[in-house]
Order: structure tokens, then sequence, then C-alpha cells
């Protein structure tokens, strides 16, 4: 997000020359090989990849809730796992869907929380971590985890050691959370998090999420991974430390 008017496969090396050391994407489709082979060369570090979640422009946000999508689903979190293995991601980030009329919601978690736990069994044997990210219900309509502590529910549903929260500061905000005052009692199953700014989905100081406070937060909170600047950049050169 950070280089969108640049190819694909030309961020990689924009980001390595902006200072970054770490990246992350989202979906490399036919790309992806390509794209893995790219950060190696970079010496890059890569902290998590997504799983297919289906046509974003369509509204489609992942299947994990839907009967008829079950081998779909596990398809597209083996085809991440080949990503991960190729540039070396530690984490899976898997979109959990939308909720659909024709069947109760709690049936949806249920399903949902026995399809991530498949997915966890695939990412264990390759030694990766799986990722639950709420997205608010502001922007995604429907979503069935919109916020962390649904995120929480149905990680804690799946039972599966290696399922964590992806706590995303802008969807955590857009959902009526404070990042800066709840990232501390997400700690204990905090795998990755992201940060832009609320509202608006900007750089650091368009909104009201300071980064600075939150990175501080984070760090209170035991917090020693990545932060992923998943954000609208414009008119925003990030200053990155030499």
């Amino acid at each position: 997000m950070l280089f969108p008017d640049l190819p694909y496969l030309e961020r990689p090396r924009a980001a390595a020359e902006a200072g970054f050391s770490a990246v992350e994407t989202w979906w490399p489709g036919d790309d992806a090989a390509a794209w893995a082979a790219e950060v190696v060369r970079l010496g890059l570090q890569v902290t998590a990849v997504n799983a297919d979640g289906g046509d974003m422009a369509a509204g489609e946000r992942g299947f994990l809730n839907r009967a008829d999508r079950h081998g779909w689903v596990l398809d597209a979190c083996a085809r991440a796992l080949e990503l991960a293995a190729a540039c070396d991601a530690p984490c899976i980030n898997v979109l959990a869907g939308r909720e659909f009329e024709t069947e109760p919601r709690d049936s949806q978690l249920a399903r949902a929380a026995e399809g991530l736990a498949e997915c966890a069994a695939l990412a264990a044997d390759a030694g990766r971590t799986l990722l639950v990210e709420p997205i608010n219900a502001l922007d995604v309509p429907g979503y069935l985890v919109p916020t962390p502590s649904d995120a929480v529910a149905l990680i804690e549903a799946a039972a599966a050691p290696n399922v964590r929260l992806l706590y995303d500061a802008y969807h955590a905000a857009r959902a009526g959370g404070d990042p800066v005052a709840d990232v501390a009692g997400f700690a204990p199953l905090l795998g990755h998090v992201q940060y832009a700014d609320c509202p608006g989905r900007g750089a650091p100081g368009t909104g009201t999420v300071d980064l600075g406070a939150f990175v501080l937060a984070l760090e209170q909170a035991g917090y020693d991974g990545a932060v992923g600047l998943e954000l609208d950049p414009a008119g925003w050169a990030p200053r990155v430390p030499a």
C-alpha cells in the first residue's frame, strides 16, 4: 500500500530503498513466486502474507463460514503456506468471511472455528502461525468478526495454539475502540499488528490514532513484533531510522 504507483513487483525494491528491512503483502496472485524471489533477493524479512480471500472488488472477504467453500478455503491456505515457505513468512492471515442470511450467525461462527482449526493444523505442520483479523462493520458490513473481541472469541473457539490475533489499529478505531488504551488487553494473543490513522486510513497525523503512542503501548504490553503500515500514503514520506 505504501507504493501504489509502482508495478507490484517493483514495490519490494522501493521499500528496501526507503530503508525498510521488513515487508508484508496482500494477495500476490500469479506473481506470488516472483514476489517471493524478489524479497529474498533483496534480503527483506517478510512478516505476514494473506491467504486468498476471494473477489475483493465484489465484496468477498474469505469463506471460513461457508460449507460450500470449505475445500476452496483449505486450498487457499495451502497456497499461502507455499508462499510463506518461499519467503520465510511466519504468519498467514485467513479472512473469516461475511455473514449470509440463510443460516444463523452462531452456526456460521461454529463452522468458521472448525475451518480455522483445520487450516491451523496445516499451518502447524509447516511451522507457521495463522492470523485472524477483525474488519470493521462500517467499511465491510456483515463481516463475521468486526471487532478485536469478536476475533478473539473465534480464535478461542478454534482452540489451536498457532492461531493468533492480527490487531489493526485502523479497524479497531473505526469499530469504536481506542487502540492506544485497548491494546494491552489483547496482548496475550497478539500475533501481528498493523497501523493506519483513523478516520481515513491515512498516514500518521491525518486522524486521531497517534502512531508513537500506539507503538509505546505495544512495547509496554510486551509486543516485540512488527507493525505493518497498511495505510494510504498520499502526501506522506515515511521517515525510517538509518
